[in-house]
């Protein structure tokens, strides 16, 4: 959604009440295009507004048509078919029509309104604090928050084309979705409207106003415009902050293989923004606390953010989530995305640690018993969180280290080529990994994706010098029942004897299972999905000369960073020194951190 777990704060689930079955809302109508004429007022927060919408009844007459709409003052509404009757309700405006319009015929209402919005749409002025200088407005529509400023149908089961036309003072700049059509000023009243089109079709959430001050600093990808919208105050922040942008938009055109979908790819900085980001079609909404210098690029970075929020205009804007149940497809990619370019930034290690983190705090979530794909909400928000974000990146990256990553980028591209501009759900991804692989996946998104949890594991490490075997009984820990039943993988093994590394993968199926592997001589080294491809949660002691062997393995940053942690807490001499040494000398710094803790712990 708007923001993205490492950016933002994700919603807290309401835990004060049942959970109740949430459901897309029927679509009687295809809306076909929706144009929005805005003149803000920024003194008195308000709008005064005009919205036409172009649609067809889908698969009967319709006599009445209930729109999304909260707040508004609807002065008049007006259309080509006589209306009989309108009525506002708190949450809706119901247009009734004299005569049904018929299936499949083109019709058009006009809606003129007022309203001073208490979501949706937010204002910094003068008026409240901020320097005039800074003057803005910016908007927030996902989940459903665009009701609060234009009727709507405020879901993501529909797409439609959208126009917007925004009139603003002389001086300040006003952006949306789409291509410029025009930039003209009105004499008489001073006001400049800036005209917008989105011509490729998207949801209601990914409608974008962002209006007032701003410096800014352009580029291009290749005959693409590319821009970033800084608040004035804020203009020497621009460079740091933009300079990644262009390099993520070539990396995931290479990586995806589909082509960038849209016109333009501008990023607005929004004063007190509550989110991170959000993806909208062209015109990413950035907070202004991401905004960094050289000097205090140690201290943050947009860069996971720009990566995050680019990532979705190919995965939840050209190919978007039908309903909330199957949010993991914009969030799960977009995460994923994002570690991905960080990958090839800054390389391997780099986006080991990712994986490795963010499985840490999927693991903090160890009672919660909700799957993936799950209607079981009250409000979207609560769909917001660690299942959608890092478990959903983590179920892409499983299935990209079990079938490959060239067959993993075809599909992919296909599912998008194949959906795109459209609306999707999880079976859509699936029955495209399952037809260019051939391989059945339905255990696999069962366990993952429509049942809850993660795989926990405790191992219990002999070796047999007689008979030169390794005896490995690995038991799954985790809260089990009928409906959580034991999960079933391959767990990847890597054995280092002397200078060779053997590399094995054991197939996991039952709540305990004893391998017994031979071996030319006892290892030094055991080590458990060494390469990170696997979402489980191992709990394996190895001993002290294990771990120090583990320990100087310089292709194993995982492996350092869980031997210096284990090592810490034995608080030894020897761990003592070799802890000092790691602190000075290891090349990745989470492994130095990790040593500085340690020491920490042991009050050196």
């Amino acid at each position: 959604m708007m923001a993205r777990l490492h950016a933002r704060q994700l919603a807290a689930e309401d835990k004060g009440k049942a959970p109740q079955n949430s459901y897309a809302p029927d679509r009687f109508v295809d809306v076909q295009h929706l144009k929005l004429e805005v003149t803000p007022d920024f003194k008195e927060r308000s709008l005064t507004a005009t919205a036409i919408l172009d649609f067809q009844p889908i698969a009967r007459p319709l006599k009445q048509w209930r729109l999304n709409a909260v707040g508004l003052d609807i002065r008049e509404v007006t259309s080509p078919q006589a209306i009989k009757a309108t009525q506002s309700t708190d949450k809706h405006l119901e247009i009734t029509f004299a005569e049904p319009v018929a299936a499949g015929a083109k019709a058009q209402v006009t809606i003129t309104y007022d309203v001073t919005p208490k979501k949706g749409l937010y204002f910094r002025t003068a008026e409240m604090g901020y320097p005039a200088g800074d003057t803005q407005l910016w908007t927030q529509g996902e989940p459903e928050d665009h009701q609060h400023w234009f009727p709507s149908h405020d879901y993501p089961n529909e797409k439609f084309t959208t126009e917007v036309i925004c009139h603003v003072p002389e001086g300040m700049e006003a952006l949306s979705n789409g291509r410029l059509l025009s930039r003209q000023k009105n004499n008489e009243t001073g006001l400049v409207a800036f005209h917008w089109l989105q011509d490729k079709a998207h949801v209601n959430y990914l409608v974008t106003l962002v209006a007032g001050y701003f410096a800014k600093m352009e580029g291009k990808h290749g005959d693409l415009p590319v821009a970033l919208y800084v608040p004035p105050s804020e203009k020497d922040q621009l460079a740091g902050t933009f300079r990644d942008t262009v390099k993520i938009l070539a990396y995931f055109e290479k990586e995806i293989g589909v082509p960038y979908p849209w016109d333009k790819y501008y990023n607005a900085c929004a004063i007190d923004y509550m989110m991170g980001g959000m993806e909208n079609t062209s015109l990413t909404t950035l907070t202004a606390r991401t905004l960094f210098t050289e000097a205090s690029e140690n201290l943050r970075s947009s860069r996971g953010l720009d990566a995050h929020e680019a990532a979705h205009q190919w995965f939840g804007d050209l190919v978007t989530c039908r309903d909330w149940s199957h949010l993991w497809l914009n969030e799960g990619f977009a995460t994923y995305y994002s570690l991905l370019y960080n990958r090839e930034l800054l390389g391997n290690d780099h986006f080991k640690h990712g994986l490795h983190g963010s499985a840490q705090g999927i693991f903090g979530h160890n009672k919660d018993t909700t799957p993936m794909v799950h209607k079981g909400y009250s409000n979207p928000m609560q769909q917001f969180n660690f299942r959608a974000y890092p478990k959903g990146s983590w179920i892409l990256h499983m299935l990209r280290s079990e079938l490959g990553e060239d067959l993993y980028r075809e599909c992919v591209k296909t599912y998008l080529e194949r959906h795109r501009y459209k609306t999707v759900v999880t079976q859509d991804l699936v029955e495209i990994f399952e037809e260019l692989s051939g391989r059945s996946l339905s255990q696999f998104f069962d366990q993952w994706v429509y049942l809850s949890g993660y795989p926990e594991l405790k191992v219990h490490y002999s070796w047999d010098e007689l008979a030169r075997q390794v005896k490995l009984s690995i038991t799954q820990v985790q809260m089990t029942n009928e409906k959580r039943p034991f999960f079933r993988f391959h767990l990847p093994v890597k054995f280092v004897v002397g200078d060779q590394v053997h590399l094995h993968s054991l197939e996991i199926s039952r709540e305990r299972e004893d391998f017994y592997l031979t071996l030319e001589a006892a290892p030094k080294v055991v080590r458990f999905d060494p390469e990170v491809t696997v979402l489980a949660k191992i709990n394996f002691e190895p001993n002290e000369k294990m771990l120090l062997a583990q320990l100087a393995d310089q292709d194993d940053v995982i492996g350092r960073l869980l031997a210096v942690q284990q090592l810490a807490r034995k608080k030894n001499k020897v761990t003592l020194e070799q802890l000092g040494r790691v602190l000075k000398e290891d090349p990745f710094f989470a492994v130095r951190q990790a040593a500085a803790d340690g020491l920490a712990a042991m009050r050196t």
